[in-house]
């Protein structure tokens, strides 16, 4: 999905670095996993052998004898072991922490950290030399650009993702250098698959990021062998971090050898891309009735709300709206709201005339002009500020506009397909969005049910995304065992059908042989523990609303961390965002007093970088007891 820290051996097997990097690979690649820590200012190694447990300590019998005081005699063990760290504890008194929990037994990954009472110890991948290669795991790669996301929302600061991909056979350690040598420390990367790594340019933008890339492009990796990148930037390619890592792997792939850096979309407006024609009709028996309704709704002018959750697929339907009725012979334009300044929505939307404003130089047609006698795709309706929202409410009702800077109306015929996560009728009766446009778009409004609500979808959709990806990424893989499969029903996919496809795109690049198992999935899909639903999270939705075309009404807002049972009882059905902002703040709280409220130490435990962690303590409210 997003990064894949794996690699292949010389026989063709795919061993993944983050959780199933073996001593085959190992050998041939040589990578090799230690374990580092800092200690009276020098920086220790200690290589980690396959199936030969490392029992960290104090003081004899341990194996790997750490001189300090919060260690216990036999701290815990670590082990390589099928190909994934394992760290034990052994009954410490001061505990096994890892992301900041407390645990009795946890796999961890490349670049992740362990803390052995007051000792941090890192794993890392090592080069033939013993010097570290600086890459990271695929769930910490995640999380880096989760934060950075975070931060570029805020901060109003661009970031952008590389994927960089080699042709031929090399060893991997030769051309992870060259990428590094690009890089600042700043910058984190992580392997996918064999032959290429992706790679996160923290608050660079687009000029920054293409010069990397360049060079990137340019390093010399022995023989005819080039590397080849492809560059996403934010939020121009997308708004979450499916979309760039995905975005990233496309312009990847359209790179070569004459053009050895792709890039992905540059602008917020984009053409709608084709799905596979076979995945919008692979459909259980929620979806069938839906697609039915959106057959009907196709042949007329009216303009439609798509409401589901982030991945549920509302730009296939949108897709299929546009292709089913009398416009599929003209554009279908893209555009994604909340991608777009605000300064900027007007201009995009509805075009300027020159000298409008700085910058302005020539005259530019907007969206509408562009798809006029098509349909235009507002993505993300709700993050429309309210001045772009009068000025489309005159476009639905007049089919007319002004350009920024333009008094003269420009007529346009264009239908309109809206989409949202949020819950548009409570937002316009609390004011956030205007009650007019809301009843002109909602002419027609389809509720897209989640994918754990459509648990007969999972094994066809991942059949069909394995045979894509497969083809796609050069491989032979032509199945999935019943044992991955029984994890992927059981998973709650709070990234729905996009996360579904991600996850089996992942599986194909680090499987080891002509079948994806159990052990190619992410480590969150084999975790009991099971991911929380972000849109519900953030912005429940109600029931379907009388009048709304919709399968079924919509399930009980989810939350991964509910608020303890006093807390439960006394609100008495708090909204979950309100239950996630609870257990957040008493998690922080509860951090930032196990480290003697010392900000980069609850970070370091928290895995996330102290200003986040300082925006989310002033966000939520957490404070330092004025006692300590």
């Amino acid at each position: 999905m997003r990064s894949r820290n794996s690699v292949q051996d010389d026989a063709g097997k795919t061993w993944t670095m983050d959780g199933e990097a073996t001593a085959a690979f190992q050998q041939s690649a040589a990578l090799r996993i230690a374990l580092v820590w800092h200690h009276d200012g020098k920086t220790e190694r200690r290589l980690l052998s396959p199936d030969t447990p490392l029992v960290v300590g104090r003081a004899l019998p341990a194996s790997l004898c750490i001189e300090d005081r919060t260690l216990s005699r036999e701290h815990a063990s670590f082990v390589l072991s099928r190909g994934r760290v394992w760290v034990d504890d052994r009954g410490s008194k001061n505990g096994t922490f890892v992301d900041g929990r407390r645990v009795s037994r946890a796999g961890i990954a490349i670049g992740d950290e362990v803390v052995l009472g007051s000792v941090t110890l890192q794993v890392q991948a090592l080069g033939a030399r013993g010097d570290s290669l600086g890459l990271e795991g695929e769930e910490r790669l995640l999380r880096r650009v989760e934060d950075e996301l975070t931060r570029a929302r805020h901060f109003r600061r661009p970031f952008a993702l590389l994927h960089v991909r080699i042709g031929a056979a090399v060893a991997a350690e030769g051309w992870l250098k060259a990428v590094r040598a690009c890089l600042q420390p700043v910058h984190r990367v992580a392997l996918y698959g064999s032959c290429a790594a992706q790679v996160l340019l923290p608050e660079t933008g687009a000029e920054e990021a293409s010069r990397i890339a360049q060079a990137i492009a340019a390093a010399c990796v022995g023989g005819d062998a080039r590397l080849l990148v492809g560059l996403a930037l934010y939020p121009d390619a997308g708004s979450t971090a499916d979309e760039l890592f995905a975005a990233a792997r496309e312009a990847a792939r359209r790179a070569s050898p004459g053009h050895p850096v792709a890039y992905g979309p540059a602008a917020a407006t984009v053409l709608a891309r084709q799905e596979p024609a076979d995945a919008g009709i692979i459909a259980g028996q929620q979806m069938r009735a839906l697609l039915e309704t959106v057959r009907r709704v196709a042949a007329s002018r009216l303009p439609v709300i798509l409401h589901g959750e982030t991945g549920t697929g509302k730009e296939v339907l949108a897709r299929m709206i546009h292709d089913s009725g009398p416009r599929k012979g003209r554009r279908m334009v893209r555009v994604n709201c909340g991608a777009i300044p605000k300064d900027l929505i007007e201009s995009t939307l509805f075009g300027h005339e020159r000298g409008a404003f700085t910058g302005a130089l020539q005259q530019q047609k907007g969206v509408f002009e562009e798809a006029d006698g098509g349909t235009v795709f507002l993505d993300e309706i709700g993050e429309l500020p309210p001045a772009a929202q009068a000025a489309l409410l005159r476009v639905l009702e007049v089919g007319a506009f002004s350009r920024v800077g333009s008094s003269r109306e420009v007529e346009v015929d264009v239908r309109v397909v809206a989409a949202t996560h949020r819950d548009l009728e409570a937002m316009a009766a609390s004011g956030a969005f205007r009650a007019d446009l809301y009843y002109r778009l909602g002419g027609v409004v389809i509720d897209i049910p989640p994918l754990r609500d459509r648990r007969d979808e999972i094994e066809p959709l991942a059949r069909h995304f394995l045979r894509t990806a497969s083809e796609a990424n050069g491989r032979s893989v032509e199945g999935i065992t019943r044992e991955a499969l029984a994890l992927l029903d059981a998973y709650a996919w709070p990234g729905n059908v996009r996360e579904l496809r991600n996850v089996i795109e992942r599986a194909v690049v680090v499987a080891r042989g002509v079948i994806v198992d159990e052990v190619d999935l992410p480590p969150r899909v084999r975790s009991p523990e099971r991911a929380p639903d972000p849109d519900r999270a953030l912005d429940p939705q109600r029931a379907s609303a009388t009048g709304r075309m919709s399968s079924s009404p919509d399930p009980e807002p989810r939350s991964s961390a509910p608020p303890a049972p006093e807390e439960a009882a006394a609100e008495g059905g708090a909204p979950a965002r309100g239950m996630v902002q609870q257990y957040e703040a008493r998690l922080l709280h509860n951090t930032l007093e196990a480290a003697g409220w010392n900000r980069a130490e609850a970070a370091r435990r928290l895995g996330m970088p102290v200003r986040t962690l300082s925006y989310r303590m002033k966000v939520l409210g957490v404070k330092r007891p004025s006692s300590c």
